[in-house]
């Protein structure tokens, strides 16, 4: 009987030892395949992600503390027809924030800003 009250003891006692807050941010995470692209020379907007939402299409960029993660792939980028791209596999989150993005004929698009958890290159 001892033995498993101790048992039952370690096994609560585990769960408060544990980062529940970092597990807690990670459930906000949405993960997708996407393709990062720069269609700027092509009168298009400058890097940014699209992602297929099903219904929509979604062209997120990344914020301040996910762009060293972004600036990486951008240097295996491939070019085609002038538009450079490079398809990833993402886990990310929207920041509720909005930043312009580059676009051709000087103009400029509002993109939503996520924040990147962890990407890939597929």
């Amino acid at each position: 009987m001892r033995k498993l009250l101790f048992f039952f003891m370690v096994v609560i006692g585990l769960q408060f030892c544990t980062d529940g807050d970092a597990v807690a941010k990670l459930e906000d995470y949405a993960e997708a395949e996407a393709v990062l692209i720069n269609q700027l020379p092509v009168d298009g907007c400058d890097w940014h992600f699209g992602v297929d939402l099903g219904d929509e299409w979604g062209e997120f960029v990344p914020n301040k503390s996910s762009q060293p993660k972004v600036d990486a792939l951008i240097k295996q980028a491939s070019m085609e027809f002038g538009i450079a791209q490079v398809k990833v596999k993402m886990r990310y989150r929207l920041t509720g924030t909005q930043q312009e993005v580059q676009c051709g004929w000087n103009q400029k698009a509002k993109m939503e800003e996520i924040d990147i958890a962890s990407i890939e290159r597929l």
